[in-house]
């Protein structure tokens, strides 16, 4: 367990300077940054501690993929209680409420306690864009690209560099990145960094072009290109060419930074036959065109859809008011989400890919003698058939999860449509709202944070920290 706590030490210190943005946002606004500077001093503090405490030792095992999926969990859940004291004082104090807008943010959800963002600090305003480009990418992937940049000669045996290295490979596992790009892991990660920090900085650029101001821009192409959905303003944006822009940024977010990784290195061919992001496109075209059959506004329906299916969660107008048949394909789309190495959420577009391919299989195979071989290979994999179960098992989680909460909601006496509507945005980690959140009994609101986490960790991390609890528990 040492190490576990050792790497969460450092991603504590890492994230502390993460603060520097609002921190000079404050200063140019000439707003307080006492907790700025507070959530900053308390995360190198515990940081430092716990890398004290736990150094490395000569016989130290690598860390195993478990435990790298129990570091994520543990940093999406320790990282936004720190991150949750900025917003104490304009919720009143209400630590619950604090931590719900703070989660809200990591997880990349979009759900909001707030009525008005108008009469918000504007350094609090920047905080919370960034926590949603913090989680789109997953802090412990910025930690993995300083950790694999540490140079070797720090680890003189062979034994240490194997293990410096599956460690490593064990956290990149963890964040669902379990394709490698080219040059191993190290230059994986560099190249993930560079796509994410260079679709920022365009996205920025553009949305200024469009007539934003630079904090504006700079806040929206945060939680555009993360798919988190916060905003920046009360009154949304009407300009056709900032929605062009947000969309593009949507869409970036949501494709595989696999796909983003040979459309930059020039390797079109491959860009333009990647089938998950091809079917993901085509799932999006075809919402597009059978929403226009109830609702005939193009812009608002293109930028709804792609909202949805990207799981950023902006919204130009109430989703109560809007045609029940363009509500199901808002629903769809927050059920599926976007691409596997993507900044979205959803169940995600190759799960759902491979159990519609999986049918006609099903159906073969059951129909054909016993001692008959029927292989289900699926674009050349062929464990097609193995990681079935998996998924199968994923997915009814999933919906077990949706079930759940929509009964817990119905509870409280809200109808089956906004109780599962507002589950499924919170699980797809979305942050369409159908309710006021801050209105919600403390345990709906804790209901939500749960399926925010369970969304954006895929679930398994957070089952095998409950597990490893309940085995602690157990031993005493």
């Amino acid at each position: 367990m040492s190490i576990l706590f050792r790497y969460l030490g450092y991603l504590l210190i890492l994230s502390a300077f993460f603060r520097l943005i609002p921190i000079g946002v404050a200063l140019f606004y000439n707003e307080s940054l006492f907790l700025f500077v507070l959530s900053s001093a308390i995360s190198l503090a515990v940081g430092g501690f716990l890398v004290f405490r736990y150094r490395r030792t000569e016989d130290e095992p690598a860390l195993t993929l478990t435990q790298g999926l129990v570091l994520v969990a543990l940093s999406f859940i320790i990282l936004p209680l720190i991150g949750a004291l900025s917003f104490l004082p304009s919720l009143n104090y209400n630590l619950l409420d604090a931590y719900f807008e703070s989660i809200s943010g990591f997880t990349t959800t979009g759900l909001t306690l707030y009525s008005a963002l108008g009469d918000l600090p504007r350094s609090l305003l920047m905080w919370r864009a960034e926590t949603q480009w913090m989680g789109g990418i997953g802090i412990v992937m910025v930690f993995l690209f300083i950790f694999s940049r540490l140079h070797s000669h720090d680890y003189t045996r062979l034994g240490d560099t194997e293990s410096k290295t599956r460690s490593t490979l064990a956290l990149y596992q963890a964040q669902g990145f379990n394709i490698k790009l080219e040059g191993g892991v190290r230059k994986t990660l560099s190249s993930i960094m560079i796509i994410y920090f260079g679709y920022t900085l365009i996205g920025i650029g553009l949305l200024y072009l469009t007539g934003l101001p630079l904090f504006e821009a700079t806040g929206m192409a945060f939680t555009a290109l993360s798919t988190g959905g916060f905003s920046m303003t009360d009154a949304f944006y009407s300009s056709g060419w900032t929605f062009s822009v947000l969309i593009f940024l949507m869409l970036m977010g949501s494709i595989s930074f696999i796909n983003h990784n040979d459309l930059i290195r020039g390797k079109w061919k491959h860009f333009f036959k990647s089938f998950e992001k091809n079917v993901f496109l085509i799932f999006v075209a075809l919402a597009v065109a059978i929403s226009l059959t109830v609702y005939m506004d193009f812009t608002s329906v293109v930028f709804e859809i792609v909202s949805a299916f990207t799981t950023t969660g902006y919204s130009m107008s109430p989703i109560a008011l809007l045609p029940p048949l363009f509500i199901l394909m808002i629903m769809t789309g927050m059920m599926i989400g976007g691409s596997v190495a993507s900044t979205s959420g959803g169940i995600k577009v190759f799960r759902i890919y491979y159990l519609l391919r999986a049918i006609p299989w099903s159906i073969k195979k059951l129909s054909s003698p016993p001692s008959a071989v029927i292989p289900l290979q699926i674009h050349g994999d062929k464990n097609a058939e193995s990681k079935l179960a998996n998924i199968g098992i994923f997915v009814f989680l999933y919906f077990f999860i949706l079930l759940a909460g929509t009964v817990c909601f119905m509870f409280f006496g809200y109808g089956f449509l906004d109780a599962s509507f507002q589950v499924f945005s919170a699980l797809g980690t979305v942050g369409l709202q159908t309710m006021d959140i801050a209105v919600l009994n403390p345990l709906l609101k804790i209901i939500l944070i749960m399926a925010m986490l369970f969304g954006r960790l895929e679930i398994f991390p957070i089952l095998i920290v409950l597990r490893g609890l309940f085995r602690l528990k157990k031993r005493t």
